[in-house]
C-alpha cells in the first residue's frame, strides 16, 4: 500500500530529457493493471511500475501517473508529509507543513484519478483527527483531479465516512455509493447536492442500499449529463414522477433499476430513454413486460431481468426482447431472485431459450436461480448458436437431475475459442482415466474462470486427478476453478490446486527444454 511513498523526489520531472512520451505511455498503460484483476497481479503491477518510474527520467512522470491513479487509503498520499509520523503504534499528523512539503504533497495529488473509500484495516492504525486536521488545513479538495469516487459502504458506525467529503471536487464524473439506509440518505443528498452546486459534470451514478428517499433520487437526476445510472433500493419513493425525470436525461445509455415495493402500476405511458444501449431491471416479469414497449430505444444491447417473481410466460418474454432488439442484442440475463421467505426455484425449460437461438452475436448469457436440466448435445447446441461467446454462466443444478458432462468442456473449448468465464453444472460421475496426447488441447484455449454449479457426487482423489487433468488440457491458461457459492469448496479447491501444479510442471519443462536447446544448461 505504501509503494507510492517511495517514489522519487518530483523535482527530478523537472530535468530536461528527449523521448516519445506516446510510446512511454502505451508502454505504462500496459504495464497498469486495475479493475477486475485479482490483488497480487495489482501489487506486481505497482512494483513494476515503482522499478520503472527509478529506471530513468524518461519513464519518471508516466509510470507515477500510473502509479498513484487508483488508491484505495490516503496512507501512501499523506506519507509524503513528514509531519505524518508514527507514535506508539498510531499514525498522527503533528507539526507544521511547509510550502514545499504541501507543493510535493499537491504534486502526487493531481495524480489521482480514481479513489475506493473504505475502512482503513485494523492493521494500520490512522488516528481520527488527521482526516479533520486535513480538513482544517486545506479549504481546496484533497484530491483535486479526482473523477471516480467509489464508496462500498455508507455506515455511519463508521467514523471515517464524514470523512467522504474531503474527496468531494468539481473535477468528479463518477460516484458510486453503497449500503445506503434511511440514516446514510442524508449523507448521500448532502454529497449531491454538493457536487451538483459545484458544477460537477457527472457522468455515472451508482446508488445502492434500502432507504434512499424521494429527495435523493430527485437530485441524482438533475445531472443532465449522466450516461450511467444506477438506483437499487429505492422502494415506495420510485413513482412516476422520479421516472419520468429519468427518462428525460437526454444522454443516459446505461439503466439500472429496481422497481421493487414500488407504487408505480404497469406503465401505460412513454417515458423516453432514447439512446438506451443497457437496462437491468429488477420486477416481476409481467411488470417488464409491460414496461418495454415504453421505452423508445431502438439499440439495446445488454439486457439483464432480475425478477423476484415470474409471473408470465418466460418463452413469450424472451421472444419480445428478441423481435425488439435481434439486430443489438449482445448480453443477456435472465435471474430469478426470490425473497428470503421464499425458497421455491422457477422451473426454465429449453424451449422457453429457443427465441435466443438464433442471435448470433450473443456474447453473454446469464441464467441463475432457475431449475432446468441440460445435456452435452444442448450444450452442443449453444456453442453452435452463439460462436462468439465470452461469457457463459449457466445455473445450479444438483445431483439427481441431468448435467451436462466432461465433454461438454471440450465441445466448448473446440467451439468457442472467445470464452473466458463459464459456469457449468457438470455430471462428474463415472469418470474414466484421461489419456493425455502429452500436450495441451491446441490451439491454446484462454478461458479465465471455470465455475463449477452442481454438488453431491462421490468422489475419490483418483477421481479428482483425472478431472483436473482433462480441465487443464482443455484450458491450459485457466487462472481459477471455483465452486458454486458454499458447495463442495473443498473438492474445487484441490481440482484448482492441481491444476495449478500441472501448469506448474509444464511451465518448468519448457523452460527447461528453452534452455537446453540454447546451451544455459552446458
Amino acid at each position: 500500500m505504501d509503494l507510492q511513498a517511495q517514489a522519487p523526489n518530483p523535482r527530478f520531472a523537472k530535468l530536461p530529457f528527449h523521448s516519445n512520451p506516446d510510446i512511454l505511455d502505451e508502454i505504462c498503460e500496459y504495464l497498469a493493471y486495475e479493475d477486475e484483476v485479482d490483488a497480487a497481479d495489482i501489487a506486481s503491477s505497482r512494483r513494476t511500475l515503482l522499478r520503472l518510474a527509478l529506471t530513468c527520467r524518461a519513464f519518471l512522470g508516466p509510470a507515477l501517473d500510473r502509479l498513484w491513479r487508483n488508491l484505495d487509503s490516503l496512507f501512501p498520499l499523506l506519507k509524503v508529509l513528514p509531519a505524518f509520523i508514527q507514535t506508539d503504534g498510531t499514525y498522527v499528523l503533528r507539526g507544521a507543513i511547509s510550502r514545499e512539503e504541501w507543493t510535493r504533497f499537491d504534486w502526487y495529488a493531481l495524480k489521482v484519478r480514481k479513489f475506493s473509500y473504505t475502512r482503513d484495516p485494523d492493521s494500520l492504525d490512522i488516528a481520527m483527527h488527521v482526516y479533520f486536521r486535513l480538513a482544517q488545513l486545506r479549504s481546496a479538495p484533497i484530491l483535486p483531479s479526482l473523477r471516480h469516487l467509489h464508496c462500498p459502504s455508507t455506515n455511519q458506525n463508521d467514523f471515517l465516512i464524514s470523512g467522504i467529503c474531503l474527496f468531494l471536487s468539481p473535477s468528479l464524473q463518477t460516484l458510486e455509493l453503497g449500503g445506503i439506509t434511511a440514516v446514510e440518505d442524508k449523507l448521500c443528498g448532502t454529497i449531491l447536492y454538493t457536487l451538483f452546486s459545484d458544477g460537477a459534470q457527472m457522468e455515472k451514478i451508482n446508488l445502492r442500499g434500502k432507504g434512499l428517499s424521494r429527495e435523493t433520487l430527485h437530485m441524482a437526476t438533475q445531472f443532465e449529463h449522466l450516461r450511467e445510472l444506477e438506483l437499487q433500493g429505492m422502494g415506495k419513493t420510485l413513482d412516476m414522477e422520479v421516472l419520468v425525470q429519468i427518462g428525460r436525461l437526454p444522454w443516459l445509455v446505461d439503466l439500472a433499476i429496481d422497481f421493487t415495493n414500488s407504487p408505480i402500476p404497469h406503465l401505460n405511458e412513454d417515458i423516453g430513454l432514447r439512446y438506451l444501449t443497457s437496462l437491468m431491471i429488477t420486477a416481476p416479469i409481467s411488470f417488464i413486460f409491460a414496461f418495454l414497449p415504453h421505452i423508445a430505444t431502438t439499440t439495446m444491447e445488454t439486457f439483464f431481468a432480475i425478477a423476484p417473481t415470474t409471473d408470465a410466460n418466460k418463452t413469450v418474454f424472451l421472444q419480445d426482447v428478441v423481435a425488439r432488439w435481434r439486430d443489438t442484442l449482445r448480453r443477456i440475463a435472465l435471474v430469478h431472485q426470490p425473497g428470503q421467505q421464499e425458497v421455491t426455484v422457477d422451473e426454465l425449460t429449453l424451449a422457453a431459450l429457443a427465441p435466443l437461438l438464433p442471435l448470433k452475436k450473443l456474447t453473454y448469457l446469464r441464467l441463475e436461480g432457475y431449475a432446468m436440466e441440460l445435456s452435452d448435445m444442448n450444450i452442443e447446441n449453444f456453442a453452435l448458436a452463439w460462436p462468439n461467446m465470452d461469457t457463459l454462466l449457466l445455473p445450479f443444478i444438483s445431483a439427481g437431475h441431468a448435467r451436462p458432462t466432461v465433454t461438454s468442456l471440450f465441445t466448448l473449448a473446440r467451439r468457442l475459442p472467445g470464452l473466458r468465464h463459464l459456469r457449468i453444472p457438470l455430471d462428474t460421475g463415472d469418470l474414466p482415466a484421461f489419456v493425455s496426447t502429452g500436450m495441451p488441447h491446441t490451439p491454446t484455449h484462454a478461458l479465465h474462470t471455470l465455475t463449477i454449479a452442481s454438488a453431491d457426487d462421490s468422489w475419490e482423489l483418483r477421481d479428482l486427478l483425472h478431472l483436473a487433468r482433462r480441465i487443464d488440457y482443455f484450458f491450459p491458461r485457466l487462472r481459477y476453478v471455483h465452486p458454486y457459492e458454499a458447495h463442495d469448496v473443498d473438492r474445487w479447491l484441490q481440482v484448482h490446486e492441481m491444476i495449478q501444479m500441472y501448469q506448474a510442471v509444464r511451465k518448468e519443462a519448457v523452460a527447461f527444454e528453452r534452455a537446453r536447446l540454447t546451451g544455459a544448461l552446458w
